[in-house]
């Protein structure tokens, strides 16, 4: 039975590592998509910028949307950030808060970047 044992407690952890690497895939994966809507809405905001240094006006509201994006995506990044160190500190078996779950696809305040 001590075999038996070892052997289970070995399938135990190589299944606890495999999720902890697929939540940290997850999560990864989250926070580029989340970067590239942000840099979505910095190019944006930065092409508003150009024409109105050119003389032509910009709408205040796409200055603000477009700010407003780029400040929920830093939210997000931040928040995913989190979670993805409490992933790794999980795996690495030292004791933290549990951090919030990111968010899922559709769920992103400020919706897809501009651009």
């Amino acid at each position: 039975m001590k075999l038996f044992d070892r052997v289970a407690a070995g399938l135990d952890t190589l299944g606890r590592k495999a999720n902890q690497a697929l939540d940290e895939g997850k999560l990864r994966v989250d926070l580029a998509r989340v970067r590239r809507r942000m840099d979505g809405a910095a190019r944006s905001l930065g092409y508003v910028t150009y024409r109105q240094a050119k003389g032509e006006p910009a709408a205040p509201a796409e200055i603000e949307t477009l700010t407003r994006k780029i400040a929920d995506a830093e939210a997000d990044v931040a928040r995913i950030e989190a979670a993805l160190a409490e992933v790794k500190r999980r795996g690495t078996g030292e004791a933290g808060p549990a951090a919030a779950r990111p968010a899922g696809e559709g769920e992103h305040p400020g919706g897809p970047a501009a651009g």
